[in-house]
């Protein structure tokens, strides 16, 4: 478990998280971080957080010799009209991708019920930790009929985080992706860990895909938890993930990809929104589906 509190004129923010993983082994997951690496831009546009990330990319090739390149996030009205999950999912795929992994699948609706739900009764209960509620996160998913009838074993489930403050509280979703992957030595980087992990099972869906990742936040307050005093507002936020048995029926969810669709030798970024059947190539075109200037991605989106 780790605490950071970060002072400005108006705010007090403290972070704490935790995760749950069971039998880890440096076989696992990529190379951690020498030393922490504190997220040092604003908190308020997609240029904010690439400058986070992108910081602590290039810290990391110095340290550790990888070859990271920057990231570019969608433009600002196509990221703030995506759900919490599929920001979260976003991310980390694209610390995934950059480092060899296989990328999750997409975001599952069972598994987002499940940290939904385990999100509001921590905020609801004043609670904090992996088995407040006398559940361990694998029981928790379980719970779910579909889930705990088509699933392969994981080693890991969940990451936790929350943030308190006296106002608003800017960004939670993209800075605990970003707490968990580059600012977590406190927990031995155990965060990082869950969100790089390498033994998914790479047996249902499509090829080259694998594994479900669902989010789940509630914010009020007040709320105390495991601080020494109470706060008007917190964001709570839960992450678990999922690796489906090879029967699994893949559903119609969102799902967000990197191949390289103009042939320009550089990955292109697309996300598909099947409510409006439309979908998005960064920094290319925004086509409707079915229409002749299409172009295939991999993906199991009906």
């Amino acid at each position: 478990m780790q605490k950071s509190v970060v002072l400005s004129i108006q705010v007090i923010l403290c972070l704490l998280f935790m995760s749950q993983f069971l039998f880890a082994d440096d076989s696992n997951y990529p190379n951690d971080p020498l030393t922490d690496i504190e997220w040092a831009c604003g908190t308020s546009t997609v240029f904010d957080i690439e400058c986070a990330f992108n910081g602590a990319r290039q810290h990391e090739n110095t340290e550790l010799g990888t070859a990271l390149s920057d990231i570019e996030l969608p433009d600002q009205v196509i990221w703030d009209g995506l759900s919490d999950s599929e920001k979260a999912l976003w991310l980390v795929n694209v610390e995934r991708f950059d480092r060899g992994l296989v990328p999750l699948h997409g975001v599952e609706p069972n598994v987002e019920g499940v940290a939904q739900a385990y999100a509001d009764y921590l905020l609801d209960n004043d609670a904090w930790g992996h088995d407040a509620d006398g559940s361990t996160p694998w029981e928790r998913l379980n719970a779910n009929p579909l889930i705990n009838a088509c699933h392969d074993f994981l080693n890991i489930a969940e990451n936790l985080a929350v943030f308190v403050s006296t106002t608003f509280i800017p960004l939670p979703i993209e800075r605990s992706v970003y707490m968990w992957m580059y600012d977590d030595s406190g927990p031995s980087w155990g965060h990082r860990h869950a969100i790089l992990w390498y033994p998914y099972n790479d047996n249902s869906g499509p090829p080259g895909m694998e594994g479900f990742i669902g989010i789940g936040r509630a914010n009020g307050g007040p709320y105390k938890g495991p601080f020494s005093s109470s706060w008007p507002n917190a964001e709570m936020i839960v992450m678990n993930v999922f690796d489906p048995c090879s029967s699994w029926d893949y559903p119609v969810f969102f799902s967000a990809n990197r191949v390289d669709f103009n042939n320009d030798g550089l990955h292109d970024i697309s996300l598909f929104y099947p409510g409006s059947h439309k979908w998005y190539i960064k920094d290319q075109s925004t086509p409707t589906y079915g229409t002749t200037d299409c172009i295939p991605t991999p993906g199991d989106y009906d």
